[in-house]
């Protein structure tokens, strides 16, 4: 092998490419790639960290590693998107985020804000608390008689199996007649 052949060889073994597209159906996620004018990849394999996942958009680049000098074999490291990314993070602080806007940024001081343009759902087992953009709605478990609370713009509302009790702008409203007693669970 001459020189040239070995500068070359060298040179394919780390690329930068521009990502085309991407699919993420199978067992690991693809892109088709662009890595040198008029060369195409296809099915390279995106390495990404374990417990995260993600799907760039088109447009994007990736640098490409020919495993083993063989360009027959790349893989990708993950996509980046520098039109889309989310910046000006201070030390130590770490944001997981979409293409629009969307996001859970861990913050410097322990703080974790998420912003949402729909909706935020947690969930622990059984329980959720949802928030949309007119609600926030809490269930204990699974199923109509579950333990729940809805607030929205118009009432405030507390269920607990067929008894329920309800603040509107009119006043408060329930299933039953209040019983004025003591505190059932003074910690909380």
């Amino acid at each position: 092998m001459d020189v040239k052949d070995l500068v070359h060889a060298f040179r394919g073994i780390v690329a930068r490419a521009v990502v085309r597209s991407t699919n993420d159906g199978g067992e690991t996620q693809v892109a088709s790639v662009t890595t040198h004018r008029h060369v195409d990849r296809t099915d390279v394999e995106i390495v990404q960290p374990f417990g995260f996942s993600s799907r760039a958009p088109g447009g994007g680049s990736m640098v490409v590693l020919a495993v083993g000098g063989d360009q027959g074999d790349l893989v990708g490291l993950p996509v980046a998107a520098p039109g889309s990314r989310l910046g000006n993070l201070a030390e130590g602080e770490a944001a997981m985020h979409n293409a629009k806007g969307d996001r859970s940024h861990v913050k410097a001081d322990g703080t974790i804000e998420t912003i949402s343009r729909l909706r935020v759902k947690t969930k622990v087992r059984d329980v959720t608390v949802e928030v949309t953009q007119d609600r926030i709605v809490g269930r204990l478990r699974a199923g109509n008689d579950a333990p729940r609370f809805v607030i929205a713009d118009d009432h405030v509302k507390l269920r607990f199996g067929d008894h329920w009790i309800a603040v509107t702008d009119a006043g408060i409203i329930c299933s039953v007649a209040p019983v004025v007693g003591p505190d059932p669970d003074p910690s909380a």
